[in-house]
C-alpha cells in the first residue's frame, strides 16, 4: 500500500506509521487530519484514535484494525477512507459527514447515532463488506451497502448511498456528465427532464413572439395609405 499524494497533499496534521492500542490526536484549526499506515500493536483489538479538536478534513489511507472517533465537527463535512481494512469510523452526535468516500477498502463500518442528522452521502467503489452501523437508541442496525446496488454491476462500478431525511437509504450507479462531474443516473433523468421543459418553454416563448411580430405587421399593411379605400 502506498500513499495518496493527493489526499496527503491537502493535510498538515499528519498521524502516521503509528501502531498501539489508543491515542488522542488534536489537529491545528482548519488544517486536514490524514491518518495512514496506521494499526493496533496486536491482534486482539483495534487502534482507537480519538479526534477531539476541529479539522478541516479527515483522511484515512492504509490502515488496518483502526477505530475513529470523530468527537469534533469537520469543517467541509468530508472523509476519505483509501486502502484500508477493517476500519470503524464512529461518528459522534452533533457531529456532520455530508460525504464519505470509501475506495479500494474492505471491512469499513460508519457507525452513527441518527443517520439522517448526521449523512448525506457514501460513495464506494472497488469495496466489500461496507456497512452502515446505526445506533439510534433501539437494537444496533447493520446495513450492509454491498447488498443495496442494483443489476449486478461490476465491482469496479462506483456507487453512492443517499441518507435521506426520513432516514431511508437509496443506492444509485455513478456516472460522469459531460463536464466530467459525478452525478447519478437518476439525476442525470431529472435534469434531462428538467432542460426539456425549459427547451419547450423557451420554443414556445419564441413562437408567441414571431405571431405577434406576424400580426402586428399584418395590421400595419392593412392600415398603411396605399391601402386605404378611395
Amino acid at each position: 500500500m502506498t500513499h495518496n499524494p493527493f489526499l496527503q497533499s491537502r493535510a498538515r496534521s499528519l498521524l502516521s506509521g503509528y501502531h498501539g492500542t489508543a491515542l488522542t490526536v488534536q489537529p491545528k484549526r482548519r488544517e486536514g487530519l490524514y491518518i495512514c499506515h496506521c494499526s493496533e500493536l496486536g491482534k486482539e483489538s483495534n487502534l482507537a484514535v480519538t479526534v477531539t479538536e476541529r479539522c478541516a478534513k479527515a483522511g484515512i489511507e492504509a490502515c488496518e484494525n483502526l477505530s475513529v472517533y470523530l468527537n469534533s465537527p469537520v469543517m467541509t463535512e468530508m472523509c476519505e477512507i483509501t486502502s484500508s481494512r477493517d476500519v470503524d469510523l464512529y461518528i459522534s452526535p452533533g457531529v456532520t459527514l455530508r460525504t464519505i468516500t470509501i475506495d479500494m477498502c474492505s471491512g469499513v463500518n460508519v457507525h452513527v447515532q441518527d443517520a439522517a442528522a448526521q449523512l448525506f452521502k457514501i460513495y464506494y467503489h472497488q469495496s466489500q463488506g461496507t456497512k452502515l452501523v446505526k445506533h439510534e437508541g433501539g437494537p444496533v442496525q447493520r446495513v450492509d451497502l454491498d447488498t443495496l446496488p442494483v443489476n449486478n454491476e461490476k465491482q469496479t462500478t462506483q456507487f453512492v448511498c443517499r441518507v435521506h431525511s426520513d432516514g431511508a437509504i437509496q443506492t444509485d450507479k455513478v456516472v460522469r456528465e459531460a463536464k466530467g462531474y459525478p452525478t447519478t443516473e437518476e439525476e442525470l433523468a431529472e435534469q434531462y427532464v428538467d432542460e426539456e421543459a425549459i427547451l419547450k418553454h423557451f420554443r414556445d416563448q419564441i413562437m408567441f413572439i414571431s405571431r405577434l411580430d406576424s400580426e402586428g405587421s399584418s395590421s400595419s399593411d392593412d392600415s398603411s395609405p396605399n391601402n386605404t379605400p378611395p
